[in-house]
Protein backbone atom coordinates (compact mmCIF):
# COMPACT_ATOMS: atom_id res chain seq x y z
CA UNK A 1 0.00 0.00 0.00
CA UNK A 2 2.51 2.67 0.56
CA UNK A 3 4.39 1.61 -2.40
CA UNK A 4 1.18 2.44 -4.29
CA UNK A 5 0.80 5.79 -2.46
CA UNK A 6 4.25 7.03 -3.45
CA UNK A 7 3.69 5.79 -7.23
CA UNK A 8 0.47 7.90 -6.79
CA UNK A 9 2.24 10.81 -5.53
CA UNK A 10 4.78 10.27 -8.54
CA UNK A 11 2.37 10.34 -11.13
CA UNK A 12 0.36 13.07 -9.25
CA UNK A 13 3.75 15.43 -9.36
CA UNK A 14 4.46 14.67 -13.60
CA UNK A 15 1.13 15.67 -14.07
CA UNK A 16 1.40 18.70 -12.42
CA UNK A 17 4.66 19.56 -13.48
CA UNK A 18 3.55 18.87 -17.02
CA UNK A 19 0.32 21.49 -16.58
CA UNK A 20 2.31 24.27 -15.38
CA UNK A 21 5.29 23.78 -18.22
CA UNK A 22 1.82 23.80 -20.92
CA UNK A 23 0.48 26.80 -19.07
CA UNK A 24 4.04 28.67 -19.41
CA UNK A 25 4.90 27.87 -23.05
CA UNK A 26 2.91 30.68 -24.65
CA UNK A 27 5.00 34.74 -25.71
CA UNK A 28 3.38 36.84 -27.54
CA UNK A 29 5.77 39.48 -29.40
CA UNK A 30 3.95 43.07 -29.88
CA UNK A 31 5.43 44.81 -32.48
CA UNK A 32 4.26 48.95 -32.35
CA UNK A 33 5.18 52.08 -33.67
CA UNK A 34 5.71 55.70 -31.66
CA UNK A 35 2.77 57.54 -33.32
CA UNK A 36 0.56 55.01 -34.89
CA UNK A 37 -2.89 55.43 -34.16
CA UNK A 38 -3.70 51.97 -34.60
CA UNK A 39 -1.11 50.79 -31.64
CA UNK A 40 -2.77 53.73 -29.89
CA UNK A 41 -6.12 51.80 -30.11
CA UNK A 42 -4.45 48.44 -28.86
CA UNK A 43 -3.11 50.25 -25.74
CA UNK A 44 -5.99 52.23 -24.85
CA UNK A 45 -8.00 48.93 -25.20
CA UNK A 46 -5.92 47.20 -22.07
CA UNK A 47 -6.15 43.53 -24.09
CA UNK A 48 -2.16 43.33 -23.74
CA UNK A 49 -2.41 44.32 -19.99
CA UNK A 50 -4.86 41.89 -19.81
CA UNK A 51 -3.66 39.02 -21.46
CA UNK A 52 0.37 39.84 -19.87
CA UNK A 53 -1.73 38.92 -16.25
CA UNK A 54 -2.80 35.46 -17.54
CA UNK A 55 -0.88 32.75 -15.97
CA UNK A 56 1.86 31.01 -18.20
CA UNK A 57 1.81 34.16 -20.74
CA UNK A 58 4.20 36.81 -21.13
CA UNK A 59 4.17 39.65 -23.41
CA UNK A 60 7.19 41.30 -24.50
CA UNK A 61 6.16 45.32 -26.21
CA UNK A 62 8.40 45.65 -29.60
CA UNK A 63 8.81 49.70 -30.90
CA UNK A 64 9.78 49.61 -34.57
CA UNK A 65 10.76 53.23 -33.66
CA UNK A 66 12.95 51.81 -30.88
CA UNK A 67 16.19 49.76 -32.41
CA UNK A 68 17.17 48.37 -35.30
CA UNK A 69 17.20 44.71 -33.40
CA UNK A 70 13.09 45.21 -33.00
CA UNK A 71 13.22 45.98 -36.81
CA UNK A 72 14.92 42.92 -37.84
CA UNK A 73 13.12 40.66 -35.61
CA UNK A 74 9.70 42.16 -37.24
CA UNK A 75 11.37 41.49 -40.84
CA UNK A 76 12.58 37.68 -39.97
CA UNK A 77 8.74 36.82 -38.28
CA UNK A 78 7.32 38.37 -41.52
CA UNK A 79 9.60 36.81 -43.73
CA UNK A 80 8.72 33.04 -42.37
CA UNK A 81 4.77 34.09 -42.13
CA UNK A 82 5.22 35.07 -46.02
CA UNK A 83 3.85 38.55 -45.09
CA UNK A 84 4.16 40.76 -48.19
CA UNK A 85 2.41 43.98 -47.32
CA UNK A 86 3.63 44.40 -43.55
CA UNK A 87 2.28 46.90 -41.29
CA UNK A 88 1.57 47.41 -37.67
CA UNK A 89 0.53 46.61 -34.82
CA UNK A 90 1.08 43.03 -35.35
CA UNK A 91 1.20 40.05 -32.72
CA UNK A 92 3.32 36.79 -32.60
CA UNK A 93 1.97 34.48 -30.57
CA UNK A 94 4.48 31.41 -29.59
CA UNK A 95 3.08 28.00 -28.23
CA UNK A 96 4.81 25.52 -28.08
CA UNK A 97 7.67 26.21 -30.57
CA UNK A 98 4.60 26.79 -33.00
CA UNK A 99 3.83 30.46 -34.11
CA UNK A 100 0.54 32.39 -35.34
CA UNK A 101 -0.24 36.24 -36.02
CA UNK A 102 -2.65 39.12 -35.81
CA UNK A 103 -1.96 42.10 -37.78
CA UNK A 104 -4.69 45.49 -37.33
CA UNK A 105 -5.94 46.62 -34.23
CA UNK A 106 -9.44 45.23 -34.46
CA UNK A 107 -8.26 41.83 -34.64
CA UNK A 108 -5.64 41.99 -31.82
CA UNK A 109 -8.32 43.83 -29.68
CA UNK A 110 -10.92 40.99 -30.44
CA UNK A 111 -8.69 38.12 -31.48
CA UNK A 112 -5.66 37.97 -28.90
CA UNK A 113 -7.40 36.85 -25.70
CA UNK A 114 -8.63 34.01 -27.56
CA UNK A 115 -5.66 32.72 -29.38
CA UNK A 116 -3.27 32.84 -26.53
CA UNK A 117 -6.19 30.49 -24.52
CA UNK A 118 -7.21 27.90 -27.78
CA UNK A 119 -4.72 28.67 -30.33
CA UNK A 120 -6.01 30.57 -33.87
CA UNK A 121 -4.75 33.60 -35.54
CA UNK A 122 -3.52 34.54 -38.65
CA UNK A 123 -5.77 37.57 -38.78
CA UNK A 124 -5.21 40.37 -40.74
CA UNK A 125 -7.16 43.79 -41.15
CA UNK A 126 -5.72 46.06 -43.73
CA UNK A 127 -7.43 49.05 -42.78
CA UNK A 128 -6.29 49.06 -38.93
CA UNK A 129 -2.48 49.31 -40.15
CA UNK A 130 0.21 51.52 -39.98
CA UNK A 131 3.25 51.32 -42.64
CA UNK A 132 5.83 52.73 -44.47
CA UNK A 133 6.06 52.09 -47.83
CA UNK A 134 8.86 55.09 -48.24
CA UNK A 135 11.83 52.43 -48.57
CA UNK A 136 12.58 53.70 -52.05
CA UNK A 137 12.17 56.95 -51.69
CA UNK A 138 14.50 56.72 -48.75
CA UNK A 139 17.44 54.54 -51.13
CA UNK A 140 16.48 57.53 -53.99
CA UNK A 141 17.06 60.34 -50.98
CA UNK A 142 20.20 58.94 -50.30
CA UNK A 143 21.68 58.94 -53.31
CA UNK A 144 20.76 62.27 -54.65
CA UNK A 145 21.78 64.03 -51.77
CA UNK A 146 25.18 62.20 -51.52
CA UNK A 147 25.68 63.53 -54.85
CA UNK A 148 24.63 66.98 -54.14
CA UNK A 149 26.77 67.05 -50.83
CA UNK A 150 29.69 65.83 -52.68
CA UNK A 151 29.49 68.22 -55.08
CA UNK A 152 30.27 70.77 -52.27
CA UNK A 153 32.75 74.16 -52.69
CA UNK A 154 34.12 73.66 -49.16
CA UNK A 155 34.99 70.32 -49.47
CA UNK A 156 37.07 71.07 -53.02
CA UNK A 157 39.00 74.52 -51.56
CA UNK A 158 41.16 72.80 -48.85
CA UNK A 159 42.03 69.31 -51.24
CA UNK A 160 42.83 71.45 -54.14
CA UNK A 161 45.39 73.56 -51.92
CA UNK A 162 46.29 70.39 -50.48
CA UNK A 163 47.68 69.17 -54.11
CA UNK A 164 48.65 72.76 -55.00
CA UNK A 165 51.33 72.86 -52.67
CA UNK A 166 52.32 69.57 -52.23
CA UNK A 167 52.82 70.10 -56.43
CA UNK A 168 55.12 72.71 -55.75
CA UNK A 169 57.31 70.88 -54.15
CA UNK A 170 57.89 69.27 -57.41
CA UNK A 171 56.39 65.51 -56.60
CA UNK A 172 53.14 64.66 -58.82
CA UNK A 173 53.16 60.61 -57.13
CA UNK A 174 53.87 62.61 -53.60
CA UNK A 175 50.71 64.96 -54.04
CA UNK A 176 48.24 61.24 -55.88
CA UNK A 177 49.28 59.93 -52.28
CA UNK A 178 48.56 62.63 -50.22
CA UNK A 179 45.12 63.11 -52.00
CA UNK A 180 44.15 60.03 -51.78
CA UNK A 181 44.82 59.53 -48.03
CA UNK A 182 42.91 62.99 -47.14
CA UNK A 183 39.89 61.37 -49.03
CA UNK A 184 40.23 58.18 -47.35
CA UNK A 185 40.11 60.06 -43.76
CA UNK A 186 37.36 62.08 -44.64
CA UNK A 187 35.65 59.20 -45.65
CA UNK A 188 36.42 57.70 -42.10
CA UNK A 189 35.45 60.95 -40.01
CA UNK A 190 32.07 61.43 -41.72
CA UNK A 191 30.95 58.07 -41.67
CA UNK A 192 31.49 57.46 -38.09
CA UNK A 193 30.06 60.90 -37.69
CA UNK A 194 27.30 60.16 -39.40
CA UNK A 195 27.00 56.50 -37.01
CA UNK A 196 27.12 59.27 -33.40
CA UNK A 197 24.49 61.85 -35.43
CA UNK A 198 22.05 59.00 -36.02
CA UNK A 199 22.53 57.19 -32.53
CA UNK A 200 21.39 61.02 -31.40
CA UNK A 201 19.03 61.09 -33.38
CA UNK A 202 16.96 57.89 -32.58
CA UNK A 203 17.60 58.55 -29.39
CA UNK A 204 15.25 61.98 -29.30
CA UNK A 205 12.95 60.16 -31.95
CA UNK A 206 12.64 57.04 -29.85
CA UNK A 207 11.28 59.42 -26.71
CA UNK A 208 7.28 60.08 -26.24
CA UNK A 209 7.35 63.51 -28.06
CA UNK A 210 9.62 62.70 -30.70
CA UNK A 211 7.26 64.38 -33.20
CA UNK A 212 8.67 67.54 -31.72
CA UNK A 213 12.14 66.71 -32.40
CA UNK A 214 11.40 66.20 -36.07
CA UNK A 215 9.94 69.65 -36.24
CA UNK A 216 12.71 71.48 -34.45
CA UNK A 217 15.36 69.40 -36.88
CA UNK A 218 13.03 71.12 -40.11
CA UNK A 219 13.24 74.30 -38.80
CA UNK A 220 16.84 74.27 -38.50
CA UNK A 221 17.11 72.48 -41.79
CA UNK A 222 14.87 74.91 -43.48
CA UNK A 223 17.02 78.36 -41.87
CA UNK A 224 20.10 76.67 -42.86
CA UNK A 225 18.41 75.77 -46.60
CA UNK A 226 17.56 79.78 -46.92
CA UNK A 227 21.17 80.99 -46.21
CA UNK A 228 22.36 78.70 -48.82
CA UNK A 229 20.01 80.47 -51.21
CA UNK A 230 21.01 83.92 -49.45
CA UNK A 231 24.53 82.53 -50.80
CA UNK A 232 23.81 82.80 -54.18
CA UNK A 233 23.27 86.47 -54.71
CA UNK A 234 25.14 88.05 -51.71
CA UNK A 235 28.07 85.14 -50.86
CA UNK A 236 29.94 86.63 -47.57
CA UNK A 237 27.09 88.73 -46.43
CA UNK A 238 25.52 88.36 -43.59
CA UNK A 239 25.64 84.49 -41.75
CA UNK A 240 27.26 82.04 -44.68
CA UNK A 241 27.90 78.38 -44.31
CA UNK A 242 31.88 78.23 -45.14
CA UNK A 243 34.72 77.05 -43.41
CA UNK A 244 35.36 79.55 -40.42
CA UNK A 245 38.67 81.74 -41.57
CA UNK A 246 39.87 81.92 -37.99
CA UNK A 247 40.68 77.82 -38.58
CA UNK A 248 42.52 78.34 -41.96
CA UNK A 249 45.95 79.13 -40.34
CA UNK A 250 45.70 75.69 -38.52
CA UNK A 251 44.99 73.97 -41.73
CA UNK A 252 47.58 75.84 -43.70
CA UNK A 253 50.00 74.84 -41.14
CA UNK A 254 49.20 71.11 -41.67
CA UNK A 255 49.15 71.74 -45.20
CA UNK A 256 52.81 72.85 -45.64
CA UNK A 257 53.94 69.78 -43.98
CA UNK A 258 52.65 67.87 -46.06
CA UNK A 259 53.64 64.39 -44.30
CA UNK A 260 51.55 61.13 -43.70
CA UNK A 261 50.75 62.02 -40.25
CA UNK A 262 49.55 65.77 -41.06
CA UNK A 263 47.75 64.89 -43.85
CA UNK A 264 45.80 62.40 -41.14
CA UNK A 265 45.35 65.48 -39.01
CA UNK A 266 44.37 67.97 -41.89
CA UNK A 267 41.43 65.31 -43.25
CA UNK A 268 40.11 65.12 -39.73
CA UNK A 269 40.01 68.93 -38.70
CA UNK A 270 38.89 69.44 -42.09
CA UNK A 271 36.16 67.23 -41.48
CA UNK A 272 34.99 68.70 -38.00
CA UNK A 273 35.33 71.98 -39.45
CA UNK A 274 33.59 71.41 -42.73
CA UNK A 275 30.39 70.61 -41.36
CA UNK A 276 28.86 74.14 -41.73
CA UNK A 277 29.45 73.36 -45.32
CA UNK A 278 28.03 70.05 -45.80
CA UNK A 279 26.76 68.64 -42.30
CA UNK A 280 23.29 70.03 -42.49
CA UNK A 281 22.68 67.60 -45.88
CA UNK A 282 24.01 64.90 -43.90
CA UNK A 283 21.62 65.63 -40.65
CA UNK A 284 18.74 65.79 -43.20
CA UNK A 285 19.11 62.50 -44.91
CA UNK A 286 20.02 60.17 -41.22
CA UNK A 287 16.76 62.32 -40.13
CA UNK A 288 14.56 60.61 -43.11
CA UNK A 289 16.44 57.12 -42.28
CA UNK A 290 15.22 57.81 -38.91
CA UNK A 291 11.53 58.81 -39.80
CA UNK A 292 11.31 55.79 -42.23
CA UNK A 293 13.74 53.16 -39.60
CA UNK A 294 15.65 52.25 -42.60
CA UNK A 295 19.26 53.28 -41.39
CA UNK A 296 22.16 50.48 -41.42
CA UNK A 297 25.56 50.07 -42.27
CA UNK A 298 24.96 49.93 -46.33
CA UNK A 299 23.33 53.15 -46.62
CA UNK A 300 25.98 55.23 -44.36
CA UNK A 301 28.98 53.45 -46.59
CA UNK A 302 27.01 54.33 -49.73
CA UNK A 303 26.42 57.88 -48.53
CA UNK A 304 30.20 58.40 -47.78
CA UNK A 305 31.46 56.57 -50.54
CA UNK A 306 29.72 59.04 -53.02
CA UNK A 307 30.65 61.86 -50.99
CA UNK A 308 34.42 61.53 -51.27
CA UNK A 309 34.03 59.92 -54.90
CA UNK A 310 34.71 64.13 -56.52
CA UNK A 311 38.06 63.96 -54.12
CA UNK A 312 38.85 61.04 -55.68
CA UNK A 313 38.37 62.14 -58.89
CA UNK A 314 40.16 65.74 -58.34
CA UNK A 315 43.26 63.62 -57.01
CA UNK A 316 43.32 62.08 -60.24
CA UNK A 317 42.79 65.08 -62.45
CA UNK A 318 45.57 67.00 -60.55
CA UNK A 319 47.74 63.85 -60.85
CA UNK A 320 47.77 63.99 -64.85
CA UNK A 321 48.28 67.18 -64.40
CA UNK A 322 45.12 69.01 -64.50
CA UNK A 323 45.82 72.53 -63.48
CA UNK A 324 44.77 73.37 -59.86
CA UNK A 325 44.34 77.32 -60.67
CA UNK A 326 42.05 76.04 -63.54
CA UNK A 327 40.04 73.53 -61.26
CA UNK A 328 39.60 76.64 -58.31
CA UNK A 329 38.59 78.80 -60.61
CA UNK A 330 35.80 76.81 -61.78
CA UNK A 331 34.83 75.68 -57.89
CA UNK A 332 34.55 79.73 -57.59
CA UNK A 333 32.45 80.23 -60.65
CA UNK A 334 29.92 77.38 -60.04
CA UNK A 335 30.07 77.93 -56.49
CA UNK A 336 26.63 79.51 -56.63
CA UNK A 337 25.01 76.99 -58.16
CA UNK A 338 26.30 74.57 -56.08
CA UNK A 339 24.76 76.74 -53.52
CA UNK A 340 21.65 76.99 -55.40
CA UNK A 341 21.09 72.75 -55.72
CA UNK A 342 21.60 72.55 -51.89
CA UNK A 343 19.76 74.71 -50.64
CA UNK A 344 16.98 73.73 -52.93
CA UNK A 345 17.05 69.92 -51.19
CA UNK A 346 17.64 71.34 -47.81
CA UNK A 347 14.11 73.17 -48.22
CA UNK A 348 12.29 70.05 -49.64
CA UNK A 349 14.09 68.05 -47.02
CA UNK A 350 12.97 70.36 -44.38
CA UNK A 351 9.50 70.38 -45.86
CA UNK A 352 9.12 66.59 -46.11
CA UNK A 353 10.40 66.19 -42.28
CA UNK A 354 7.88 68.79 -41.23
CA UNK A 355 5.11 67.22 -42.78
CA UNK A 356 6.02 63.24 -41.39
CA UNK A 357 6.39 64.80 -37.97
CA UNK A 358 2.99 66.46 -38.66
CA UNK A 359 1.71 63.58 -39.49
CA UNK A 360 2.78 61.79 -36.34
CA UNK A 361 0.90 64.30 -34.04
Amino acid sequence: MRRLNLVFVGLLFLVLISCVSAGEDVRVYYFYSTGCPHCSNVDASGILDDVDLMDGVSVEKLNLHESQENRDLFDNFCDEFGIAQRGWPFAVIERGGKYSYLVGDVPIIEHLLSSVQNGGGIVIDSEGVSSDTGDSVTIGSVLVAAVIDSVNPCAFGVLIFLMASLLGMGSARRALRAGLIYSFVVFVVYFFMGWGFYSVINKFSSSAGFYYFYLVVAGVIFVLGLLQLKDVFWYGKGVTLKISSKVKPIIEKFMAKGNLVSIIILGVIVSLFELPCTGEIYIGILTVMSIHKTFGFGYLLIYNLIFVLPLVILTYLIYRGTSTERLQNWTVSNRKYMKLISGLLLVGLSIYIFVKAVGFV
